[in-house]
């Protein structure tokens, strides 16, 4: 008899700035660690950025400041794994804030079982991809498609994995994506010559999600997960950006 699947909660925050997104992340990682959240995944896309993780260096960002500025581009230092990375509109970002105590797995398992979930969505599409030794993420060949950076606090996670969706894959000629020069990246759209459905992409992310790692998860909006919080992010993120976050199904 299979195993019943634990609860979880599912907050898809829609598109806004990383640093208010990364905020919010912030206030509900902390509560999660102390006991006061269920395991929650926050899914995102966000305005043109470059992150780079805490094992990267702001020389692999190619352009000059001034050239960022006129893209409308931000650079932001984040305390993930790896090095540079850009994420924009069509680039669906999962963070998972999950006990690996729950799932029984240790920090390396469950990094590999993040790349097993983008392969099996981009399965379900039609797109065939694979793990690349030394190279995380997802690949379609020699081109990389998803990437995973994780951290880990105590036995808890956040940050997760991004995944390339309909996005400009321009920007990433400004840079050496995960510090490697040159690295060819690809996209859904692009693999399929069409514009994918965001919404349901979404819906096959958490689908594969449950089954990966034994989750039912249940969709809230950004307001009703801030509310839960002793410790809510700074004033006025909710209110500035909540508007813009999908509201789940009933």
């Amino acid at each position: 008899m299979p195993r019943d699947k634990r609860k979880g909660l599912w907050i898809d925050l829609g598109i806004m700035p990383y640093k208010p997104a990364f905020d919010i992340q912030t206030a509900l990682y902390t509560e999660r660690i102390e006991g006061d959240l269920p395991t929650t995944v926050i899914v995102q896309e966000n305005n043109p950025v470059f992150t780079v993780g805490r094992t990267g260096s702001r020389s692999n960002i190619l352009a000059t400041e001034e050239k960022l500025q006129e893209l409308g581009i931000e650079v932001i230092d984040v305390n993930r794994g790896g090095d540079v990375t850009f994420h924009a509109p069509g680039q669906i970002i999962v963070s998972p804030l999950i006990f690996l105590g729950d799932i029984d797995q240790n920090a390396n398992q469950y990094f590999h079982h993040l790349e097993d979930v983008q392969i099996s969505v981009l399965n379900r599409y039609g797109i065939k991809s694979e793990k690349k030794e030394g190279y995380p993420g997802a690949w379609c060949r020699e081109e990389k498609i998803g990437g995973v950076g994780i951290a880990v606090r105590h036995g808890y996670t956040c940050h997760g994995f991004s995944l390339n969706v309909n996005m400009d894959l321009h920007p990433f000629g400004l840079i050496n994506p995960c510090g490697v020069e040159r690295m060819p990246v690809t996209s859904m759209r692009k693999m399929l010559s069409r514009v994918l459905p965001g919404e349901q992409v979404r819906e096959t992310i958490k689908d594969v999600m449950g089954n990966v790692f034994g989750f039912d998860f249940r969709e809230i909006t950004l307001n009703n997960a801030l509310n839960m919080l002793k410790n809510p992010p700074p004033a006025g993120t909710a209110e500035s950006f909540s508007y813009k976050s999908k509201q789940p199904r009933n």
